[in-house]
């Protein structure tokens, strides 16, 4: 049962550290300082979510993932892809907006097929992160219109 557990957090703190490179992108390329500035909390986040989960592997006598792996890898080169040359962050912000209800529903998934997480703090901690991050992302969108 920890084996599953482990691969399952581990595949999360993947998605996180994708999440941090998607905001370190979106970051460089924020003009405005306030966005520039939300957009870092953001990343913040995601950057806590590593070490929390992280440390619920290595609770659970796994070892935590120390990249984005190959999902991290392919999901990366489409989106470059699709960007290429592409100077509006309306729509980088509104993939990292889909990113983020992308989190919400694995996590959601993961707690409804594993009673092992029906009750974690931590996933539940970190859907409520990933709400407030959609929040502040909606925000930057509607005021960047």
């Amino acid at each position: 049962m920890n084996g599953e557990n482990i691969k399952n957090l581990n595949f999360l703190l993947e998605s996180e550290y994708i999440a941090i490179d998607s905001f370190e992108s979106l970051i460089n390329h924020a003009n405005d300082i306030n966005i520039k500035i939300e957009l870092q909390n953001i990343q913040r986040t995601h950057k806590q979510h590593t070490l929390q989960i992280s440390t619920k592997i290595q609770d659970l006598g796994g070892r935590p993932s120390g990249s984005i792996g190959i999902q991290g890898v392919v999901a990366e080169t489409i989106s470059n892809i699709k960007h290429l040359g592409t100077t509006d962050n309306i729509s980088y912000l509104k993939e990292a907006l889909q990113g983020e209800f992308m989190a919400i529903k694995t996590i959601n998934e993961l707690i409804t097929n594993n009673s092992a997480f029906s009750n974690s703090t931590i996933l539940n901690s970190i859907i409520k992160d990933h709400q407030n991050n959609i929040d502040s992302l909606n925000n930057i969108i509607n005021t960047s219109k």
